[in-house]
C-alpha cells in the first residue's frame, strides 16, 4: 500500500492533463462513483475524466494520502473546474464566467490479486447526501454554474488555495502577498473608503516616487482593523515597487494564512457587510471552526458601476486553526 500511495501522488497531478493518469494501474473493474456521476468499469472512469476536461477545464491538486485500509488509501483534494464552452473574448464572459471549486475525499481500493486500483469512491465536503444520484450535489453544481458574480476578467487577485469548499464558505490558505495601504480614519471598514480610496488610486495610477501607472488589481480590501488596502501584483516585493509620494500610504507584505470567506453579491453597504461577516462566525462555529478575535475583512472585486448581480464581495475571517482531515 504504501508503493501505491506513492503512485498515486506521482499520478493523480496528471488527471486532467496531456499526459494524463497511468491507465495501466487500474483494474478492467473499476467501481467509479461520486455523488452525481457512476461507472462500473475502467472505459466509462476514463470517459467521465475526458468529458470533464472537455467541458471544464479542470485543476486538480492533491493535499494529502492517508492508508485508510489493508488495501484502501484515501487522497484529500481540491479541483478547480473553469467552464470552457463558452468562447474566449465572447462578449457574454463579461456577465457569466463560472468558477466551479470542489473539494473532498477519494477513496481509492486496490484488487490484492493484481495491486491494481479497482475503486474509486468521491466525497464532497460541501454537502450532506453523498448517494448516487444526490439531488443535493446536482444543486451544489448548478448553484455555482447559475451564479453571475464574479471578479472582473483578467484582474490578478492573492494567490490562495480553497482547503475546503462548504455550502456557504470556504477555507483558504493565502501565501504572502504584497499590499498598498492607508488607514481609514474611522471610516466604517464596509464604506466607500473616502480617502483613504482616492490616495491608494492614486498611488497605483502614478502618483508615487516613479511616476509609474501600476495594473489594477482584485479585491480592495478594508478591515476592521482600520485600513483600507490595494493587492500588488506581479509577483513584487516592497523593494521592487515606487516609493509613494504620500505619507498616508504604506506599502508592506502580509504574511498570508487561513482564512474563512464567504461571498455574496450586490451591494456591499455597512449593514449588508456586517450581517454577512456575523453570518459566516455563525457557521463556522456551527461546524466547529475556531475564529481568531473579532476582526473581519471586507473583499471587493468590482468597479462602482459594476450592475450589483455581477459583482462579488466577500467577507474574511481569520481561522485560529485547521484541521485539513477534520
Amino acid at each position: 500500500m504504501q508503493e501505491r500511495m506513492e503512485f498515486l501522488k506521482a499520478d493523480l497531478v496528471h488527471l486532467f492533463d496531456d499526459q494524463g493518469i497511468d491507465k495501466s494501474q487500474y483494474d478492467h473493474v473499476v467501481k467509479f462513483r461520486d455523488p452525481i456521476t457512476a461507472y462500473n468499469n475502467a472505459k466509462g472512469y476514463m470517459f467521465n475524466i475526458a468529458l470533464l476536461k472537455r467541458v471544464f477545464s479542470p485543476k486538480f491538486f492533491l493535499h494529502d494520502i492517508r492508508q485508510t485500509g489493508e488495501h484502501e488509501a484515501t487522497t484529500r483534494w481540491t479541483m478547480v473546474m473553469d467552464f470552457t464552452l463558452l468562447p474566449q473574448g465572447s462578449a457574454l464572459r463579461k456577465f457569466w464566467s463560472p468558477k466551479l471549486t470542489f473539494t473532498g475525499v477519494s477513496i481509492m481500493g486496490v484488487n490484492p490479486e493484481n495491486g491494481k486500483f479497482n475503486r474509486h469512491i468521491d466525497y464532497w465536503d460541501a454537502i450532506a447526501n453523498q448517494e448516487y444520484f444526490s439531488l443535493e450535489a446536482l444543486q451544489h453544481v448548478l448553484a455555482q454554474l447559475a451564479s453571475l458574480s464574479h471578479a472582473p476578467p483578467g484582474l490578478e487577485t492573492p494567490p490562495h488555495m480553497v482547503l475546503r469548499k462548504r455550502k456557504d464558505y470556504e477555507v483558504r490558505r493565502y501565501e504572502p502577498f504584497l499590499v498598498a495601504e492607508a488607514a481609514l480614519g474611522g471610516a466604517d471598514p464596509a464604506g466607500d473608503g473616502g480617502d483613504a480610496f482616492r490616495t491608494l488610486a492614486g498611488y497605483l495610477f502614478g502618483e508615487n516616487a516613479a511616476g509609474e501607472r501600476m495594473a489594477m488589481t482584485a479585491p480592495v480590501i478594508s478591515s476592521t482593523s482600520g485600513v483600507m488596502q490595494f493587492f500588488m501584483g506581479g509577483g513584487r516585493q516592497a523593494a521592487d515597487v515606487p516609493a509613494p509620494t504620500a505619507g498616508s500610504v504604506r506599502v508592506r507584505e502580509m504574511s498570508g494564512g487561513l482564512f474563512a470567506i464567504a461571498a455574496f453579491s450586490g451591494h456591499a453597504d455597512p449593514p449588508r457587510a456586517r450581517a454577512e461577516a456575523e453570518k459566516l462566525r455563525a457557521a463556522l462555529a456551527r461546524d466547529g471552526m475556531a475564529f481568531a478575535g473579532d476582526d473581519w475583512a471586507l473583499l471587493r472585486y468590482n468597479d462602482p458601476g459594476t450592475w450589483p448581480p455581477l459583482r462579488l464581495n466577500e467577507v474574511l475571517v481569520p481561522l485560529a486553526g485547521f484541521d485539513l482531515w477534520g
